[in-house]
């Protein structure tokens, strides 16, 4: 007998039965309830039970379970230190520029990343870590000092920012209003008093990406000096330059010199540029409108670097409010050793982000203008620290 079909009122006595019947060594073929009762089919054929053992087994290779109960870490461990050995010394030996990938021993092949692949991954690793703290959140209802590094990272300052600050910060028990001191602080790094440079400058670079705000700037600084310094008899004493391609279109300029009454020169060449200062910058203070095109000219780099070094010249940098910290960088990297002074432009569409602040504050620039674009002709507002830190704190409710 190799089979046997038992039908019981209920599933042990039937296993009871075909156990009696066909042996311990049968295996249940199926089972199934019909009418109430319990029907199940044995066997003790070799081939069954052969068939039934193998479906044993392939059920438990797919099951998650066998990816640890079968890992022997202790081995593992032993084979991971062993490739190391193996690799350290293959590297060491090996004279060629190619990337170790494999590694043979007598009873395992094991993969490795080669170091070029790992040190980019830790590269990434560290910029994702890089304004991350780790702490335990319960000491956050400790001392409201303590939270005051999470909620201005959550604002969009950077870690290397707040950090300058934070000792000073945290130490002083004092102050009431510690995110207004912080504010305060980061405004007076990044406040330069302009007003006093436009007095002391015979020449005025600005320069600046097109569409920045230059040329409303150039205008808007002139009609500072005439009100300010200049009488109505000494126009004669500014003049405005534009250095330009040949092709370019200055006609705005141009209406602004109309305009205000002033002398508008244009020249494209940098030598014509360089004849055309020395020969006004003692008896005329000169505001020069640099083209975006121009300012890759060959020397005009190197003569900007020179004459920054006096005192009497000065280089304006337009930065538009919302530009991305990427190009503010690319920007400082470009006119670093000339001495830039930072005017923001645009701030009346819209607003610099606390991820702006924290760069300009990295990068050690120096907020001299504040200004915006819609009004073209009228006074510009010269970069308080008191009036920053409040636009700071505003921008952060």
């Amino acid at each position: 007998m190799t089979q046997h079909k038992v039908v019981a009122d209920d599933s042990l006595s039937a296993m009871d039965e075909i156990s009696r019947v066909l042996g311990k060594d049968a295996v249940i073929l199926k089972t199934q309830k019909i009418n109430g009762k319990i029907e199940i089919l044995g066997s003790n054929n070799i081939e069954d039970i052969a068939s039934s053992n193998a479906k044993k087994i392939n059920k438990k290779k797919n099951n998650f379970s066998h990816l640890f109960s079968n890992h022997n870490l202790e081995n593992d461990n032993k084979v991971r230190k062993f490739s190391t050995l193996i690799q350290n010394k293959n590297i060491k030996n090996s004279s060629s520029s190619q990337n170790l990938s494999q590694v043979k021993s007598d009873n395992f092949d094991t993969n490795f990343v080669d170091i070029e692949t790992f040190k980019t991954f830790t590269t990434k690793i560290e910029n994702l870590l890089k304004n991350m703290i780790i702490s335990d959140i319960d000491d956050f209802n400790k001392d409201k000092n303590n939270s005051l590094t999470i909620d201005l990272l959550k604002k969009g300052f950077s870690k290397k920012v707040i950090s300058e600050y934070q000792e000073k910060i945290i130490n002083n028990k004092e102050i009431e209003d510690l995110e207004l001191f912080f504010y305060h602080h980061l405004a007076k790094k990044l406040v330069f008093p302009y007003e006093e440079q436009i007095i002391n400058s015979d020449v005025l670079f600005i320069n600046g990406a097109t569409g920045s705000g230059k040329t409303t700037l150039c205008a808007k600084l002139s009609s500072y000096i005439l009100d300010n310094l200049l009488s109505a008899n000494e126009k004669h004493k500014l003049s405005i330059i534009n250095f330009g391609p040949k092709s370019s279109d200055y006609s705005e300029l141009l209406n602004f010199g109309k305009l205000l009454n002033l002398n508008v020169a244009s020249v494209s060449s940098l030598n014509d540029l360089i004849q055309l200062v020395e020969e006004n910058k003692i008896k005329t203070k000169l505001i020069i409108d640099v083209s975006q095109e121009n300012r890759n000219l060959s020397g005009y780099s190197d003569y900007l670097e020179k004459m920054t070094l006096n005192k009497s010249c000065s280089n304006l940098l337009t930065v538009p409010a919302s530009t991305n910290k990427n190009m503010i960088n690319l920007m400082m990297n470009f006119y670093k050793n000339s001495f830039p002074t930072i005017a923001l432009t645009k701030l009346d569409e819209s607003h610099i982000s606390a991820d702006e602040l924290s760069i300009f504050a990295e990068l050690n620039c120096k907020i001299g203008i504040l200004s915006g674009s819609r009004s073209i002709i009228g006074s510009i507002a010269f970069a308080k620290s008191e009036v920053l830190a409040q636009y700071m704190k505003d921008i952060s409710v």
